[in-house]
């Protein structure tokens, strides 16, 4: 087979199977590799996926998938590099040592690990056992935006912890989102009767 062939297939499958591969099937690993195996795994991958490579290639659409590919090396690098986030790409993938990963690669990504890794914890934030509850529906409705269930989530956890600084502030937070969507989603030709 042509080599050049041979580099157009390797991308063209890569890039098709991007959003299945875990961090550790993207770089050719086990499962928990220590940090000097995701170094030299990385400096391989990065070597076969580096857009310097494919300079001389005309075909923009290969050039758009050598650029995604290389992003998504580097991301792994990233993560895997890094023992807190690699501990929590792990746990989010169900990773142990030498076993294959359980759960979906698609949600977990550096973006999302370092907003959670920023995050502080719910029992940073909330005392009482009953405004936790209502907390962890406010951080769930949160994540899927929907603003009316973050306001009254924490409006339920206020009722038990009336002085919480924090509360007020994401309530409050929470409030301007909603507005904002609301006058985002307002219709400029609606008549008013009055």
């Amino acid at each position: 087979m042509d080599v050049e062939l041979r580099r157009r297939v390797e991308v063209e499958t890569v890039h098709s199977l991007l959003d299945d591969l875990d961090y550790y099937r993207l770089l050719r690993l086990k499962p928990g590799a220590p940090t000097v195996e995701v170094e030299r795994a990385f400096a391989e991958q990065s070597q076969s996926f580096h857009p310097d490579r494919f300079f001389g290639v005309r075909d923009p659409k290969l050039s758009r998938m050598v650029t995604a590919v290389y992003k998504k090396v580097s991301e792994a690098y990233q993560v895997l590099k890094d023992p807190e986030l690699k501990r929590m790409y792990d746990k989010k993938l169900g990773v142990t040592p030498g076993s294959e990963s359980t759960g979906s690669v698609r949600d977990v990504n550096k973006a999302a690990l370092e907003k959670e890794r920023d995050r502080p914890e719910v029992d940073d934030i909330v005392g009482d056992k009953r405004a936790r509850k209502y907390y962890e529906l406010a951080v769930i409705a949160r994540n899927n935006e929907d603003w009316n269930g973050v306001v009254m989530n924490i409006q339920f956890a206020m009722n038990y912890e009336k002085d919480n600084d924090r509360l007020k502030q994401e309530l409050n937070q929470a409030r301007s989102y909603m507005d904002d969507k609301r006058k985002k989603n307002a219709n400029p030709y609606k008549i008013k009767i009055v």
